[in-house]
């Protein structure tokens, strides 16, 4: 709502009578937009505390009302499976398209995957991965240069253009690891242990990789657990194996209990043949 000194609210009513209605109309309109923007943060209380279904509601209204970021919500929480719908898939590619065509990065990227991963649409996933890539996305490029290095349908294959994306993906991440975000160390790990961009250097890819599972990163500490396991890259040591499968497996990380299943049972079976 829109305040005035009382002297300007009785110039203003003896105006012309549209300009009376345009100045009201546009208080109503301040008003309303607050009120929506209001839903919004009530929506991020929402999903903060677990109630996704509120949040939902509150991020549909908003989104509605064309309140940015809404749209972005939404995709996340249809893409965590964390909202239920008759078609999830169709819902998180309605949310994940219109967060996309308000510009935000992310759900660039993310609906270049959902073309690419489930619609079989890889040249469309690519002008998606080109749009979040120039907004600086590392991930972008990374897909980029995956799709480039075996090529799709209408997307031919280019070793030097993937080698090209891939070397801008490594440099990015290396910029976010050196700043400490664990999903950047965990994807320029995996980079240096393929040789993508970089020199395959194991040495990289455990720094890398132990610092992003030290801050709790449960990818980086299930493929940590599964390296010790198996013991081809890196010399197998069950201990570290047990105790990052452990953590990660704490955290849901289905990869990591079969692993850690797996490694129970080898050890079970030396028992056996000892005993």
């Amino acid at each position: 709502m829109i305040f005035a000194p009382r002297h300007t609210q009785n110039a203003t009513c003896r105006a012309p009578g549209v300009f009376c209605k345009a100045v009201f109309g546009l208080s109503l309109s301040v008003a309303a937009f607050g009120a929506q923007a209001d839903l919004y943060e009530d929506g991020l209380m929402a999903y903060a505390v677990g109630n996704y279904v509120k949040a939902g509601q509150h991020f549909m209204s908003a989104a509605d009302a064309g309140i940015v970021g809404a749209e972005h919500m939404l995709m996340r929480l249809f893409e965590e499976n964390k909202l239920y719908a008759r078609d999830i898939q169709a819902e998180t590619l309605k949310w994940t398209r219109r967060a996309a065509e308000k510009g935000v990065v992310h759900a660039q990227l993310s609906l270049g995957k959902i073309y690419a991963e489930k619609q079989g649409d890889v040249k469309t996933a690519v002008e998606w991965y080109r749009k979040a890539a120039a907004q600086g996305h590392p991930d972008a490029y990374y897909q980029l240069g995956a799709v480039f290095a075996k090529g799709a349908k209408e997307v031919g294959a280019n070793a030097q253009e993937s080698r090209r994306l891939y070397q801008i993906a490594a440099s990015e991440f290396d910029v976010f690891a050196q700043k400490g975000s664990a999903d950047a160390q965990y994807k320029l790990a995996g980079m240096y242990r393929q040789g993508l961009g970089v020199k395959s250097d194991m040495v990289l890819t455990l720094k890398w990789m132990e610092k992003s599972a030290l801050q709790g990163y449960a990818l980086a500490q299930s493929s940590l657990g599964r390296l010790y396991a198996e013991g081809v890259d890196v010399p197998r040591d069950t201990r570290q194996a047990r105790y990052w499968l452990s953590l990660a497996a704490a955290q849901g990380e289905q990869d990591a209990v079969v692993a850690l299943n797996e490694l129970k049972a080898s050890e079970d079976r030396k028992v056996a043949l000892v005993m």
